[in-house]
């Protein structure tokens, strides 16, 4: 019997990444994560989990990772998080959250992953009066974080859309 496929967590040495690995070992799933640790922090990696220091756009560290681990499913976290960074410094978040997914993305259609993950922001939703935003609203980002999010989910609607990523 084959062993249970892998999911590779990008920025889970983070807050939010690393309580979805915690609770994704707490079900027993395989994981492995992946962080450049610019934001995270390897302690609250579990003892046990596989953890690889690199950036989430390196195409070829993140290719033997997928290889390595038998990566089928990817949960992405990495990003820059910073609204106020984002206006003081917008090309920065569009190489880290734009052109890092794009790399990332492209290796995972490459090897065969085919469930991906995206953590998003309701920055892409903009200046909205209403709360809880409901899905379905106009997507009108004001800042290049929100823009930058909003970009990676276009390239991920195309994806499913051309190369059946789920």
């Amino acid at each position: 019997m084959a062993s249970e496929k892998a999911t590779l967590i990008t920025g889970g040495a983070g807050y939010i990444g690393s309580h979805t690995v915690l609770a994704l070992q707490q079900a027993g799933r395989r994981l492995v994560v992946l962080d450049d640790l610019s934001a995270g922090n390897r302690t609250v990696v579990p003892e046990g989990i596989p953890f690889v220091q690199g950036n989430a756009g390196d195409q070829g560290l993140v290719g033997s990772v997928l290889e390595d681990f038998d990566v089928d499913s990817v949960i992405h976290f990495a990003g820059s998080i910073l609204v106020e960074r984002s206006v003081s410094e917008p090309l920065a978040y569009y190489e880290n959250n734009v052109a890092v997914s794009r790399n990332l993305l492209e290796t995972c259609v490459s090897h065969k992953v085919d469930r991906f993950i995206f953590s998003s922001t309701a920055a892409v939703y903009g200046a909205v009066a209403v709360s809880p935003i409901p899905e379905h609203t106009e997507t009108r980002p004001i800042n290049p974080y929100g823009s930058s999010k909003l970009v990676t989910e276009w390239m991920l609607r195309d994806l499913a859309a051309a190369a059946g990523l789920r």
